[in-house]
């Protein structure tokens, strides 16, 4: 049973990931897009402030799903040497 928790601890980190990446695309999709003059009346500067923040978001959350993991692997490690 235990197993089966880790695979769902494990599966849920790379959905975060997923999620991670899916943020950082559509972040630099209307960030690209505002500094090509695609959105009107938004100065061309936000693009850019759009992709900045965007990316330090990215960072964020996949940092999060990283420390998960090596959390995962500490935890997995003290069970073996536990028993």
């Amino acid at each position: 049973m235990i197993r089966k928790d880790f695979g769902l601890l494990r599966l849920s980190s790379r959905l975060v990931k997923i999620v991670a990446w899916t943020f950082l695309l559509f972040g630099v999709i209307q960030g690209v897009g505002i500094i090509a003059g695609a959105a009107g009346g938004i100065p061309r500067w936000m693009g850019l402030f759009y992709i900045i923040l965007y990316i330090g978001g990215f960072f964020f959350i996949y940092l999060m799903t990283m420390i998960a993991d090596l959390l995962l692997e500490v935890w997995q490690f003290l069970k073996k040497e536990r028993f």
